[in-house]
């Protein structure tokens, strides 16, 4: 048994004689303070390659506390969703153990630190009781686990928001403390501090060389699949951005093919195409739902005949979810495990050809090459469906070219994302529109041939999403001729 919560929390590191000032002026009204002392041993675990560490994900088994059990810490923004379990197995519980899957890629989850920390707590409650904050002052002390291990002992100052607080409680008590002495702590977790360098395996890049650029843009897109795997296996809302980075690194594969092996490469895109395709089938259900539920409910009540939305809803999520459980099952195969092994290596180690090594400057002749092969598709589309969505493809590989340039070109670039997003969501309207009609005409033409139902409402917005699309065509032909 597992639960959920999100916890928002800022650290300050501070030294052996600060005292935490008096806080009691900050309390609602009626409202108290409530103190309390503990001892916490915490075990972390991870991968021999730190693999969870690469996530930013923590998980420890810890001893002692109102908390104890084990805790998968997730980010989240600013804030990480905690997931708890219970449970006093010496081992990895299979409820965090399981999620964690595609993260390891098969590793053992091992100690890899051991921290102790004596805890004193001051929370501020409201008068019925509720959470405002809790300031925790703890005294820590740390030791690695491995061939070697570093001892380590530190002071610092955790305030973590309450469900009765806000964004402005954290920041009127951080400001208190950082005016008694306390500093901002440059360390994200205990953890990480107590790994130092180890912490983050991630390898420097030359932003300098087309291949720092190129490969600083593939690890995001990399870790933006491993987090999706992590989410999906976790029932979380996460395709669309999953699905947004595997597009980003096969288009960067595509527009940036000089630079890597081109046997290497291929392979690669042909996994990201598969994998693409399955995501893209629930996505678009998800895309359908809002689009078609909003239309539905901004017609006139004597326009809907029947359970419209009811039956659009019920219909797409039954999709969804059949499309959805073959993500998964597909996820807990040996092609997909081999997709995350070889999604790694890139991650850590592309293989770039001796052009990676050229100056970061020379982005900006790929760039300009996405852009012609993007006016060149709209030129020659003529109002043609499929050219049409051939040339929002090209759209997305432009707009992704210039993102991965702004290091490099700065405002020229994110003037270009700019650009090149306006005319994605124009491209992507259209998509959507000739998407949307022809769903519509599946479930009018099932409407219309069954006696307890009406088609009327689906042929309103069928004729709807033709006249949206042929409008954008109208739009684009003016524009590129």
């Amino acid at each position: 048994m597992v639960s959920q919560q999100q916890e928002r929390e800022d650290k300050f590191d501070v030294d052996v004689g600060f005292v935490v000032p008096e806080l009691t002026d900050l309390l609602p009204v009626e409202g108290r303070l409530e103190t309390a002392t503990y001892r916490l041993n915490n075990t972390y675990y991870d991968t021999s390659d730190r693999d969870l560490q690469r996530l930013h994900l923590t998980l420890r088994q810890r001893v002692g506390g109102p908390d104890a059990g084990w805790h998968l810490k997730i980010p989240s923004g600013p804030a990480r969703t905690e997931i708890r379990s219970k449970s006093r197995s010496r081992s990895v519980p299979r409820a965090l153990a399981d999620p964690l899957l595609g993260v390891r890629r098969g590793q053992e989850l091992a100690p890899v630190a051991s921290l102790s920390v004596t805890r004193d707590v001051v929370r501020l409650l409201t008068a019925s009781g509720d959470l405002v904050a809790e300031v925790a002052d703890d005294f820590v002390e740390s030791a690695t686990m491995g061939e070697t291990s570093t001892l380590q002992s530190w002071r610092e100052v955790e305030v973590e928001l309450g469900p009765a607080g806000d964004e402005s409680t954290l920041r009127v008590i951080g400001d208190r403390l950082l005016d008694w002495g306390a500093r901002r702590s440059p360390f994200a977790s205990k953890l990480k501090r107590a790994l130092g360098s180890d912490g983050d395996q991630t390898p420097g890049r030359d932003l300098e060389t087309l291949g720092g650029l190129v490969g600083e843009y593939i690890a995001a897109q990399c870790l933006a699949i491993y987090s999706g795997d992590l989410g999906i296996r976790l029932n979380q809302t996460v395709v669309h951005p999953t699905r947004v980075g595997v597009r980003r690194l096969r288009s960067t594969l595509r527009i940036f093919s000089p630079l890597f092996d081109a046997d290497k490469a291929a392979a690669l895109e042909e996994e990201l195409i598969w994998f693409a395709g399955l995501l893209g089938e629930v996505r678009d259900r998800d895309i359908l739902r809002d689009r078609l539920l909003g239309q539905v409910a901004e017609l006139p009540g004597e326009y809907v005949l029947g359970p419209v939305a009811s039956q659009i809803e019920s219909t797409l999520q039954l999709e969804r979810s059949r499309y959805l459980k073959r993500v998964v099952q597909e996820m807990q195969g040996d092609r997909y495990r081999q997709l995350l092994d070889t999604v790694n290596e890139w991650w850590t180690a592309p293989p770039f050809t001796e052009q990676a090594s050229q100056p970061s400057a020379g982005v900006s002749g790929y760039v300009r090459r996405a852009e012609r092969k993007l006016n060149k598709r709209l030129r020659n589309a003529g109002g043609d469906v499929e050219a049409l969505h051939r040339a929002r493809k090209a759209g997305k590989r432009f707009r992704y070219a210039a993102e991965l340039s702004e290091p490099t070109l700065g405002k020229k670039a994110s003037k270009a994302v700019k650009e090149g997003k306006r005319l994605q969501e124009l491209l992507g309207e259209h998509q959507d529109s000739v998407v949307s009609a022809a769903f519509l005409r599946r479930l009018g033409a099932a409407a219309g041939a069954s006696p307890d139902q009406n088609g009327f409402t689906f042929g309103i917005l069928l004729a709807n999403e033709w006249h949206r699309a042929e409008k954008i065509r109208h739009q684009l032909a003016k524009r590129y001729g």
